[in-house]
Parts: structure tokens; sequence; C-alpha cells
């Protein structure tokens, strides 16, 4: 008999978890009506706390597809391909922070998942601000350039600095939101299955 403590979610839990993850990441279309809001999104917690909490080799499966299928539908809104090279940047970034959630792991205390939190928005605004650097011809090719991309952004545009705060806030605030739903959820799971088994060993009696 298994007597684990570890926190996992699975079977029903699993898929109610990853259905959870989906619908929020539908919220990524607020921004578009309030544009104070840009990078206030629960996108990175979703794959940070994926990673952490939602077991199973196809795990990546449930907060992906919602990503990407948002991505296809909101590209048009901001004037751009339905596949943009800068996608594979931010997919990319995407399974790095879940497996980073794999690293921070299932018990981590919810200070630790705060600064996983922080941590994974400051490492996906430095990744996608270098590639817009190396690819956009509106930065110098220079240090100055480089920091110009992660500080200010592009001229004309609302500065970077502005995208980080709202990542970084958003970020940390639904990584513990939704380290906290995992482990309810896991634990009525796990009061499921200790109820079961009491039955089980009363009706052997």
């Amino acid at each position: 008999m298994n007597t684990s403590t570890s926190t996992n979610l699975s079977g029903k839990s699993f898929l109610c978890f990853g259905l959870i993850l989906i619908a929020i990441g539908i919220s990524r279309y607020i921004p578009i009506d309030h544009p104070g809001l840009f990078n206030f999104s629960p996108t990175l917690a979703i794959f940070l706390i994926a990673g952490a909490y939602l077991k199973g080799k196809y795990a990546f499966i449930f907060p992906i597809s919602g990503i990407i299928i948002t991505d296809l539908t909101l590209n048009p809104n901001y004037g751009v391909n339905l596949l943009e090279p800068f996608m594979v940047i931010t997919i990319g970034s995407y399974f790095l922070i879940f497996f980073f959630g794999k690293k921070v792991g299932n018990q981590s205390s919810m200070p630790r998942v705060l600064g996983a939190g922080i941590a994974s928005a400051i490492f996906f605004h430095l990744t996608t601000c270098s590639f817009a650097w190396m690819v956009n011809p509106a930065y110098m090719k220079s240090l100055y350039g480089w920091i110009q991309s992660i500080l200010l952004g592009e001229p004309g545009y609302a500065p970077s600095y502005l995208f980080l705060r709202n990542s970084v806030l958003s970020t940390a605030l639904f990584s513990v939101l939704f380290a906290y739903a995992a482990k309810y959820i896991s634990s009525k799971q796990k009061s499921t299955q200790v109820s079961v088994r009491n039955k089980e060993i009363l009706e052997a009696n």
C-alpha cells in the first residue's frame, strides 16, 4: 500500500486542475480592453505551478494547449500573423518555467513559491526582451540597446519596465493562489482516499 504524503494531483483532480488552468488562460484577453494591464496575466504562474503539481508525461499538454489556442487567436488583435518566430521563444520559455516548477516541487513553502514566481517573471522578461533586442532594428546592437530593450522598450510604446512590473506582480500573486488551490484539491483527494480505505477495513472486519 502506498502511504506517501507527497502532494500530487492525479485522476479527477488532475483533470479538474488542468481544466482550471486552461480556463484561466482565457483571462489573457483582458488586456485588449484594458491596456494598463498588459502582462498582468496568470500565464507564467500556470506553467510554474503545473510543473510543480501536475504529474505524468502529458502534464505539459494542459497549460500549453490553453496558451497556444489563445496565442493563435490573440495575435490578429495585435496586427501580427498567427504564427510568429517570437512564439518559438515564448513557448520555449514556458517549457523552461514548467521544468523549473518541477525543480521547485510540490512540497515548497509559500515564500518559496512566491520567490519562484518572481524569478520566473524576471527570466521570461529578460529572455523575450533579449530576443527582441537581437531581431528588432529599432535597438542598437550594443549593451545600451540591450538595456533599453529591458527597461524602456521600443520608442513610441509603453516602457518595458511596466510590463516587467505587471508580470512580476501577477506571476507572484497567481503562483501563490494556484499553489493553495493545488494543495487544497490534493488534501480533499487524500481525505477521500483515507475514508474509502477505512470503510474497506471496516467492511473486511
